[in-house]
């Protein structure tokens, strides 16, 4: 990468321009654009009209003496129809050539365009038009239910990463920033939003409207919103006098106090942290029917509806948890991917992890009980984090480098980027305090205001962090680099030598078929707990194991009946392993007197551990044991998780396990029961302990009613009775094929609640939605996901079925589909535990191999066949183990199958 810094007399500011060099898809950024005057017009949407027209006009500055292809920038799917290349200075035009190459649109000037030539400033205008495509990207189309059911069209955009261009011809890059003035046309009765407020409306002839924005600051293309719609508003007024607001259909309009109440209340601890301004007049938050995710557009934030639409007193409290952690992600985003954004995709983590970080840090300021700080990340951040960064061939956070290739870079939209991210922010604001981190964020986003940065910008301005540090210590550019520059993690063993002094030893974390690598190691900040400690290493590290050391002996503050636990608040981002049974012999015991976080660090780490076969799973049924002493919701989330008691249960295919598995259910219910209800209650951590002991209760054949027979009148799974009829082949169909996401959740609820010789007549809706076309790719992925999510043991085989199936499209060329189907076979290789399917998962591999990353097959291989180990040495030593700790007269013996 290399910098071009550009002096324009007219406006006296400077102009960072980062270009990639050997990258032939990336823009040459020789001409850059400073303005962009779009006009669209989409006024046919009442009749079904879903073509639009488009002009754009761009201010552009030559950076640099040009080749024959004179300016270059993105187009895909718009049809150009005029072109017009001018200089600012004196008005001439200047001849071209139109010319596309991939999604590079060229103007081939016949000559170079010369700086000192007059050439310096040109005006390039655009005369195109376009299509609303169903696919989110570019600028499309879904809809709602109206009124007596009626279909309502929702014309909008979703351009991130590389999806402006599908809408307009733009310079389509992170790194290039321009204002933007944005008029829209359309019919007098839409709703017509953008990134900032109405300047000016002026209605038109056949009943149609123009409305103009105000000028926005300098954004990046991913960044340009619209909106146009039958849509209702409500708004508020921030203390710092941004205008707030929430759009959604009128049906919802009674069900948006929460999320309005919310979305000011985290904008204002945005600001007082940071002592930042938003640069925005107004910050809306707009419901998109089927959206999926959220995206953080310049004060035209879109969402999946269910983040903004809250309706009534019963809205489950893991509702408002997630509408919380994502108002309070994509507020952050309006600073920290907006205001300072990352020069190109390879530095995504400096936008996504910085508002994961904020995402926890305001939704547990403003809402204690719904976000507690360290639960919360643990539960949502730093165990999957760990699960993804611990699969063969995971990507280090900074990816250089990375080519303008769309499928790759959507990859890197994952729990790395994202929750590592965070979690790593985190691990330095408790290593440097909470002083010096927060002086460091302050003086990133002053120094870096409207502009984009590298991971260097953010490492220099913790520069003066460095000086509170102590004696010895690496400096903060040091430790961030340790973790965002190399994949993995680190598992730090821990051996008791005497009374005070331990060994410790690092190794990265790899499963038992990969290739051992001895080379990485990491900067570990080391924090522990013993009984004479008194908490005064918990948080901030007592000491570092460097890079250059792969073991260390150190004294800690302990006698000899301490308990020593490493990692205890799970601040660091690795894992501990204890090689003397000695140790937990003192750990078990004192489980119920720890705190919940470190509860749930041990059991994670046993679990995860012992599946490599670094942890006996004496260690983690003796853990299990110990969780009827425990009240607090997390351990027990952590313990019942798919990826540890339910892997276990899926690979076991043990009546005796399934057994101790429905008495953990049942006393889960005990314990939440009393305490919590899903709408009301102590925390919303408590709740999700409670939905999850239903789950488990219904995916082990309990009902309602023999729940209740052992538990009680307040048991209740949320199944329907019964006597209800099965699900048809027609009506699974129909629902799972239609865009009605209330239809879709109800078919998923009544899927989880019945029978397992049901799931032939899933496959067959699923066969006939696929060889109909009744739904694109993707969306065909994401109900094959969303299965697995809801009980991967019962839904593999099936879905499977439907990827192994002639009748399934096999070619999705396309990168969202791409990206869908990546994530999907990632969902289904930890799954895999038997010969025949790793055969159909390799051929389907095999099949799209032209499509997926570069070794794929050969990591999928690894993980399975990891698998396939771990059966072959636990699953005969394991039964026996439970024979003798769960006979006949063992703890969960009492519960049968209902």
């Amino acid at each position: 990468m290399w910098l071009i810094v550009v002096f324009l007399c007219a406006s006296l500011r400077t102009v960072p321009v980062w270009a990639a060099d050997g990258d032939p898809e990336r823009l040459p950024n020789t001409t850059v654009p400073l303005h962009y005057d779009l006009w669209l017009e989409v006024s046919g949407l009442g009749r079904n009209d879903f073509s639009y027209q488009g002009k754009v006009s761009i201010r552009l500055a030559v950076v640099s003496d040009t080749a024959v292809d004179g300016v270059v920038l993105h187009n895909v799917g718009n049809r150009i129809e005029k072109t017009e290349l001018k200089r600012i200075s004196d008005g001439k035009l200047i001849a071209h050539q139109l010319s596309q190459n991939s999604e590079l649109l060229k103007l081939r000037t016949g000559r170079p365009l010369n700086r000192q030539a007059g050439d310096a400033e040109l005006l390039l205008t655009l005369t195109f038009s376009g299509l609303l495509g169903k696919e989110k990207k570019g600028f499309y189309r879904t809809q709602y239910r109206g009124p007596k059911r009626v279909p309502v069209t929702v014309a909008t955009t979703h351009f991130q990463p590389c999806y402006a261009r599908y809408a307009f011809p733009c310079f389509d890059e992170p790194g290039l920033k321009a204002t933007f003035a944005i008029t829209i046309v359309s019919n007098r009765n839409h709703l017509v939003a953008s990134n900032t407020a109405v300047a000016k409306v002026t209605n038109l002839p056949d009943d149609r409207k123009a409305v103009q924005f105000e000028r926005t600051g300098p954004l990046q293309s991913y960044l340009v919103a619209f909106l146009v719609t039958t849509y209702d508003t409500i708004h508020t007024r921030s203390p710092s006098g941004v205008q707030v607001g929430v759009l959604a259909p009128p049906k919802d309009q009674k069900a948006l106090q929460f999320s309005l109440q919310a979305a000011s209340a985290l904008l204002t601890r945005l600001e007082r942290y940071t002592g930042q301004s938003l640069g925005l007049k107004k910050l809306e938050h707009v419901a998109i029917p089927r959206f999926g995710n959220a995206m953080e557009n310049w004060g035209l934030v879109a969402y999946d509806e269910q983040f903004l639409v809250l309706a009534g007193r019963k809205v489950h409290r893991q509702q408002r948890v997630q509408a919380v952690i994502t108002i309070g992600h994509e507020t952050a985003h309006q600073l920290f991917g907006n205001l300072v954004g990352p020069a190109w995709w390879s530095y995504l983590w400096l936008s996504e992890g910085f508002a994961t970080y904020f995402e926890m840090i305001l939704g547990s300021a403003e809402y204690p009980d719904l976000v507690p700080l360290e639960e919360s990340f643990a539960m949502r951040h730093m165990r999957p984090a760990l699960q993804a960064d611990a699969i063969p061939g995971a990507h280090a956070l900074t990816v250089e480098p990375l080519p303008a290739d769309t499928a790759q870079i959507e990859e890197l939209f994952d729990s790395l980027t994202y929750s590592k991210a965070g979690c790593v922010l985190r691990m330095i604001n408790c290593t440097i305090g909470e002083t010096a981190f927060r002086a460091g964020v302050r003086r990133y986003l002053e120094t870096h205001r409207n502009g984009v940065v590298h991971p260097k910008d953010l490492y220099a301005s913790f520069t003066h962090g460095n000086e509170s540090l102590p004696a010895g210590w690496p400096s903060v550019e040091e430790m961030f680099r340790s973790w965002t520059d190399k994949p993995g993690y680190p598992v730090v063993t821990v051996e008791r030598l005497n009374i005070s002094y331990v060994r410790l030893r690092q190794q990265r974390y790899q499963l038992q078929a990969e290739q051992p690598d001895h080379t990485s190691r990491w900067l570990i900040p080391i924090t522990y707990f013993t009984n004479s400690s008194r908490g005064k290493y918990e948080y901030r590290p007592a000491l570092w194991m460097r890079e250059t050391d792969r073991e260390l002996v150190v004294r800690l503050e302990m006698k000899r009946t301490d308990v020593l636990i490493v990692n205890p608040r799970q601040v660091g981002f690795y894992r501990v392993e204890y090689v003397q049974q000695r140790d937990w012999q003192k750990m078990v015991p004192k489980l119920r007197s720890l705190p919940p976080v470190t509860q749930a660090k041990l059991i994670d780490d046993a679990f995860v551990l012992a599946r490599i076969g670094h942890t006996g799973y004496e260690v983690c049924l003796s853990l299990l044991d110990q969780l009827s002493t425990i009240s607090s919701a997390l351990p027990w989330l952590t313990a019942m998780a798919e990826e540890n008691v339910g892997f276990l249960q899926r690979t076991l295919r043990s009546f005796r396990f399934d057994r101790v598995v429905l008495g953990l259910a049942g006393e889960m219910f005990q314990f939440f029961s009393n305490t919590t209800s899903t709408t009301t209650g102590s925390t919303a951590i408590e709740a999700q302990a409670l939905d999850r002991a239903y789950d488990w209760w219904k995916r082990l054949g309990g009902t309602t009613r023999s729940g209740r027979r052992r538990y009680g009148p307040r048991f209740d799974t949320g199944c329907p009775p019964t006597n209800m009829p099965p699900l048809t082949v027609e009506e699974l169909t129909i629902g799972l094929a239609s865009q009605d996401e209330a239809e879709e959740l109800r078919l998923f609820g009544r899927l989880k609640c019945q029978k397992q010789p049901q799931d032939t007549v899933l496959v067959a809706a699923l066969e006939r939605i696929a060889k109909n076309g009744q739904t694109d790719t993707s969306d065909l992925y994401r109900l094959l996901l969303k299965l697995l999510d809801l009980d991967p043991g019962r839904f593999l085989s099936p879905v499977l079925n439907i990827l192994a199936d002639p009748v399934a499209p096999r070619k999705p060329g396309e990168p969202i589909t791409v990206a869908a189907l990546q994530r999907l076979l990632n969902r289904i290789l930890p799954e895999v535990t038997d010969r025949k399917q790793v055969s159909t998962v390799q051929k389907l591999i095999g099949q799209q191999e032209s499509l997926l990353p570069r070794g794929f097959l050969a990591q999928a291989n690894t993980i399975m066949t990891s698998t396939l180990s771990w059966r072959m040495s636990n699953v005969a030593k394991l039964n026996r183990l439970l024979r003798l700790r769960h006979g006949d007269g063992g703890r969960f013996a009492q519960f049968t199958a209902p």
